[in-house]
């Protein structure tokens, strides 16, 4: 016989499912919108049938109070959505450099349809950002964060009390990743910056050269050439990245709890 689940089991299987189910609907790849909504569901579903007898022995009692109950729901959402947030920087880095490398060779113009952001984004960020969904599985970062998600629940308890001092994780991630996102689009940006200075000393030095249309061909055949020279770079800054992002997850759930 399988036994009637008690009410605490009820309230902290709730709470296990919101920390699962909001994590998984932030996560790159995961929680992407070309995911369908089925497997999302049957993800989030089995991860949190397998995850709540391990994780129930470190949640306190519960009180089954509805104002009480709220405020351990909104905590575990706002927890879910901060380690969720910064695996979202690393890509959203990715994604201004390519725009950046787009506007610097001339192809702001042309946009495709992004369905991950429901609008239209320059090719270059498009490529970038397969690229690094590429590097996050490559990495095993997906495997990091399931990894991270178990050990959340013993650091980190349903109803545990917040440290403000978490929080600078959250705000050095976002720092980082602006340095990042300038180490990525540097070799393309240096590049078409000289050529640029050298097609206006032309124009002064020859009026007759026709650098308008000299400059775009020119720009977007060198920033091209120069993106896929420097591939191996872009890689490897997003797999440092990426394990990076493997220090800061624990590091996060610590200082959040005060240890």
């Amino acid at each position: 016989m399988i036994p009637f689940p008690s009410e605490q089991d009820i309230l902290v299987g709730t709470l296990v499912f919101l920390r699962i189910s909001l994590l998984m609907m932030l996560l790159p790849v995961f929680g992407h919108k070309m995911v369908p909504a089925p497997i999302k569901a049957g993800l989030v579903g089995f991860l949190t049938l397998l995850l709540f007898p391990v994780v129930s022995k470190y949640v306190p009692v519960i009180e089954p109070d509805v104002v009480h109950f709220s405020f351990l729901a909104i905590q575990e959402m706002l927890l879910a959505a901060a380690l969720g947030l910064l695996a979202q920087l690393i890509f959203t880095a990715a994604q201004f450099a390519g725009q950046m490398m787009s506007m610097q060779m001339g192809m702001a113009m042309a946009n495709i349809f992004d369905p991950a952001t429901s609008s239209q984004s320059a090719i270059i960020a498009q490529f970038v950002g397969i690229l690094a969904i590429l590097m996050w599985l490559a990495s095993g970062a997906h495997h990091m964060f399931l990894q991270t998600l178990i050990e959340s629940f013993s650091i980190l308890p349903p109803g545990s009390t917040w440290s403000f001092h978490g929080w600078e994780v959250i705000t050095n991630a976002a720092a980082a990743m602006f340095v990042l996102a300038v180490k990525l689009m540097a070799p393309v940006l240096l590049l078409l910056f000289f050529v640029y200075v050298a097609l206006g000393l032309i124009a002064r030095a020859v009026p007759q050269v026709q650098v308008f249309f000299v400059s775009f061909p020119l720009s977007v055949g060198l920033g091209l050439f120069i993106l896929g020279l420097s591939l191996p770079a872009f890689m490897s800054l997003m797999h440092d990245a990426f394990v990076g992002l493997g220090q800061d997850l624990p590091m996060f759930l610590k200082q959040l709890s005060g240890q």
